[in-house]
C-alpha cells in the first residue's frame, strides 16, 4: 500500500509517499481503507520531531507513518463491522503507531465508530481532533450546562472553531477570542485583543460578571487574562503552552475567586477517548446542529502542498488528503 513516511524528522520537502507492506492486523484489530485522513498542526509537529518529546520514550521509531484522523471503510475486522464506513481519531496514531496519511490504517476494532450518514468522507475525517479535543475539553472537563457563557481563546484557528459548535450544542452563549479577526465567525461575539482587552472586553459583555468557562487554545502569554476574564466558581481548560510554558497569576485572587483550572493532554487522548466523544456527536452531526468545517481536499500524490498549507496557517479550513482516490 501506499503511504507517507516520516524517515527523518524535517520539513514537507523531507516526507516520502512510498509503497510499504499492506496492514498487518493481530486479534483484536480492524483494518480500515482510509478514503479521508486530515492533516493538523499536530502532524506537522510530528513531522518536525516536537511530538516524540511530548510523549517520550513512548513515540514510535522511525520511519513511521503520521496522521490522526481517518474516515473510511472497514475491510477486515468483527463480521459486523466489515463494509461499514467509520471514522476515528487520536489514540497515537500517528506517533507511537504507524497513523492514518496511507491508504490503510489498522486500529483496535473495539473504537470503530460508525460515520453520519449526512458526512461526507472528507467532511467525517475533518472532525476527529478539534472536535474530539473541545468536546472532552468543554462537555466532560468543563461540563459546560446550558445558559452558561463560555469564552474560546484563539478562536480563529481550527480547535477554537471547532470548540464553537459543541458549546452552542450544549446551550451555552459563545464569545470568541482572537488577536486577529475571525473571519465567518460562529460565535455569539467576538474580541480583538489587537484592538480591546480581553478582561475588559469579557467583563463588558458579561455585565461585569465574566464566563463561567474559559475555553483557552493558546496558553502562554494570555494564560493569565483568560483566568481574570472567569466568573467566581468559573472554570478554565489550557491545552497548550505556545511559546512561553511558565505563566504566573494571583493565588489570592484564584482561591478567593474559587476558580478550577483543568489541563487537557491532546496526545494522551486514546482510540477510546476519542470513539466516546464522536459517538457523543454523532447525533449533532444527523441533526445537523453540528456541522463539519470547511475544507480544502488534496491527493496522497499532493501531499507537499497539503502538509504546507497547514504549516503555513489555514484560517480555520480543513486540509484533507484523500489516500483512497
Amino acid at each position: 500500500m501506499r503511504a507517507l513516511r516520516i524517515v527523518q524528522f524535517g520539513s514537507p520537502a523531507d516526507l516520502q509517499l512510498a509503497e510499504v507492506p499492506g496492514p498487518a492486523p493481530e486479534a483484536g484489530d480492524a483494518v480500515v481503507a482510509v478514503h479521508a485522513a486530515a492533516i493538523n498542526p499536530v502532524d506537522v509537529g510530528n513531522l518536525a520531531g516536537k511530538v516524540g518529546e511530548a510523549v517520550g520514550r513512548s513515540a514510535a521509531e522511525l520511519p513511521r507513518t503520521g496522521g490522526r484522523d481517518y474516515a473510511g471503510v472497514v475491510t477486515t475486522g468483527p463480521a459486523e463491522w466489515v463494509g461499514s464506513e467509520v471514522w476515528g481519531s487520536a489514540g497515537g496514531l500517528g506517533v507511537t503507531r504507524d497513523g492514518t496519511h496511507a491508504e490503510y490504517v489498522v486500529v483496535p476494532a473495539r473504537t470503530l465508530s460508525r460515520k453520519p450518514a449526512q458526512l461526507s468522507m472528507t467532511q467525517a475525517a475533518s472532525v476527529g481532533v478539534g472536535y474530539g479535543v473541545a468536546w472532552v475539553s468543554l462537555l466532560e472537563r468543563a461540563r459546560l450546562r446550558p445558559g452558561e457563557t463560555v469564552v474560546i481563546v484563539g478562536a480563529a484557528g481550527a480547535v477554537g472553531r471547532a470548540a464553537t459548535q459543541p458549546a452552542h450544542w450544549s446551550g451555552a452563549y459563545v464569545i470568541g477570542l482572537d488577536r486577529h479577526p475571525v473571519d465567518d465567525p460562529e460565535t455569539d461575539d467576538t474580541i480583538n485583543t489587537a484592538v480591546e482587552d480581553q478582561v475588559d472586553g469579557v467583563l463588558q459583555r458579561t455585565a461585569g460578571r465574566g464566563a463561567d468557562v474559559v475555553f483557552d487554545v493558546v496558553g502562554g502569554p494570555v494564560f493569565q487574562s483568560s483566568l481574570r476574564s472567569l466568573a467566581a466558581r468559573g472554570r478554565q481548560v489550557a491545552i497548550s503552552s505556545a511559546a512561553q510554558p511558565e505563566v504566573s497569576f494571583s493565588l489570592l485572587e484564584f482561591y478567593r475567586n474559587q476558580w478550577t483550572l483543568h489541563g487537557v493532554n491532546t496526545l494522551e487522548l486514546s482510540l477510546d477517548d476519542a470513539a466516546r466523544g464522536l459517538n457523543a456527536m454523532r447525533p449533532g452531526f444527523e441533526s445537523g446542529m453540528l456541522r463539519p468545517p470547511r475544507i480544502r481536499s488534496h491527493t496522497l500524490d499532493d501531499y507537499r502542498a497539503a502538509y504546507e498549507a497547514v504549516q503555513a496557517g489555514t484560517g480555520g479550513n480543513k486540509v484533507v488528503l484523500t489516500p483512497m482516490s
